[in-house]
């Protein structure tokens, strides 16, 4: 299944890297708020899946932007966020199987509504709805932010320097898996997997700075491709939990992901590499 879109706001390619930083976490947080009040509050099976984007998103930001985030702080932000994907993950994965054992719903469904309620006890417990408005105040009170000269200066250049220099990095990594997921051991397909949703993720991000033909042919082939390996993650996690018998799926899909990881990576680079901001000195965690 694509995953859903949380909205994205319109970065202008001047916008200042410290400013496109704050709209990215805006927009995730905003997101967040909505997704987690859906999770605890009704029994719609989309509010876990759309909070994880959420956070998936505001960590590929919190990656991206690294080089003017003080280490120690995004840090942090960074583990509240996983440890929060992670209790969602239990509901989403048991949401995913009981989908797909309609035959024997009404014991599963009993299970999934016990993971829902011990989630969200542990959430409430743990006062989940206040890490959205922690960042915020995190960020506009500057104390996410590097202060030495040198960052300043990054701080303020062009977002377009750094959006072409972390989806270089980004087509790298992907590319570095290989040619062939169905030649990928389990775990290494699912860093690939992984690997991807950072790459759509940044696309997404600076999605007005690109060519639009370019852009969305390149979208459309990674949704395709995201979708195969999404549906051979699920089936991976179904067998650990004693299901048999989908062999054939799992052949078709993975000769299906390897069709359309060649058209993807054969495909030139629609961003242009540009020379980086200056680099900050390092600045110790505080």
């Amino acid at each position: 299944m694509t995953e859903a879109a949380t909205p994205m706001p319109v970065l202008s390619p001047d916008t200042s890297c410290e400013d496109a930083l704050g709209q990215l976490i805006i927009g995730c947080c905003a997101a967040l708020d909505r997704q987690l009040a859906v999770f605890l509050e009704t029994e719609d099976e989309s509010g876990p899946h759309k909070a994880r984007v959420a956070l998936r998103r505001l960590t590929t930001a919190l990656d991206a932007f690294a080089p003017i985030l003080r280490r120690k702080q995004a840090g942090k932000v960074r583990s509240a966020a996983k440890r929060l994907f992670r209790a969602l993950g239990e509901v989403r994965d048991a949401d995913v199987f009981l989908a797909s054992h309609p035959g024997n719903s009404e014991a599963l469904g009993r299970r999934t509504l016990e993971i829902r309620r011990k989630t969200r006890k542990m959430l409430r417990d743990s006062k989940a709805v206040g890490f959205a408005p922690g960042l915020l105040k995190l960020y506009g009170s500057q104390e996410l932010f590097k202060q030495n000269r040198r960052s300043q200066i990054v701080r303020a250049a062009p977002v377009r320097l750094l959006a072409a220099l972390v989806m270089g990095d980004a087509w790298r990594a992907a590319r570095s898996h290989g040619d062939d997921p169905a030649k990928m051991e389990e775990v290494a397909r699912h860093d690939f997997r992984k690997d991807l949703k950072t790459l759509r993720y940044l696309g997404e991000f600076f999605q007005d700075f690109w060519p639009a033909e370019g852009w969305q042919l390149f979208l459309a082939r990674m949704q395709e491709l995201q979708d195969e390996l999404g549906l051979l993650n699920d089936l991976a996690n179904a067998r650990q939990k004693g299901r048999e018998g989908e062999r054939t799926e799992v052949t078709a899909a993975l000769k299906r992901a390897t069709g359309l990881w060649a058209a993807l990576s054969t495909m030139p680079p629609f961003w242009v590499p540009v020379a980086p901001p200056a680099a900050a000195d390092p600045e110790p965690d505080l």
